[in-house]
């Protein structure tokens, strides 16, 4: 069956989540240095590792950083707020999502975004990254009801695009949350190598780069 959509995650795949959130600490330390004065020196790495690549819960995550940094009780709660007003201050995208976008839209696929999180951030970031205007689609879990690996999410995204799994890849890359979802759902399925993760067993393709999608979605047109 020939391709139809790509749809695609957006942290860690369309967006540079590291840098991104890397760059929030720095304008945010900065931003409340007064909070931060205790601590001296701020070790920005050491906040990335407590992040634990966002697996961490923002709540939990501010907290850890009030307790280790030896911040002043409350700090967190006022870290939080400047977090929810402000993230991402910068989107910083994956290399090549713009030209690869183009591409995919000029070769007649039509595009989504399916992610977790709640409306406002994700929201944010792909507004902050300026891709609107090349998505068919976009879910956010919070608005759906469900978060992936849930097919039900997947199942609402190719509703809304009026096509069969079948016809549709997915690109993310957590194996658990895009890959099992999406391999559950029907979809082909690519992993975006990343470091955190160990390569998962059941995907259909695995880049390192957005670029390379889209000699890849022909080759799958081709053939099927």
């Amino acid at each position: 069956m020939r391709l139809r959509a790509v749809l695609f995650d957006l942290d860690g795949t369309l967006l540079d989540r590291r840098e991104t959130f890397r760059c929030h600490l720095e304008l945010q330390v900065a931003r409340l240095a007064e909070l931060f004065a205790p601590a001296g020196a701020v070790d920005i790495d050491r906040m990335i590792a407590i992040d634990d690549n966002g697996n961490c819960p923002r709540a939990d995550f501010y907290r850890k950083i009030e307790v280790e940094f030896g911040l002043a009780p409350g700090a967190s709660s006022r870290l939080l707020a400047d977090f929810e007003a402000q993230f991402p201050e910068r989107c910083i995208p994956a290399a090549n999502l713009y030209a690869t976008l183009e591409a995919l839209r000029s070769a007649q696929l039509r595009l989504g975004l399916i992610t977790n999180g709640r409306r406002s951030v994700p929201g944010r970031k792909v507004d902050g990254l300026g891709i609107r205007r090349f998505l068919d689609v976009v879910l956010i879990s919070e608005s759906i009801g469900v978060r992936k690996p849930d097919p039900r999410i997947f199942a609402e995204a190719l509703a809304q695009l009026g096509i069969s799994p079948a016809s549709a890849v997915y690109v993310g890359d957590n194996p658990e949350v895009d890959i099992v979802g999406a391999k559950r759902s029907g979809l082909l399925a690519v992993w975006k190598r990343d470091r955190y993760w160990a390569e998962p067993q059941d995907v259909d393709w695995v880049i390192d780069d957005l670029g390379e999608l889209l000699p890849l979605m022909a080759e799958a047109s081709f053939h099927g």
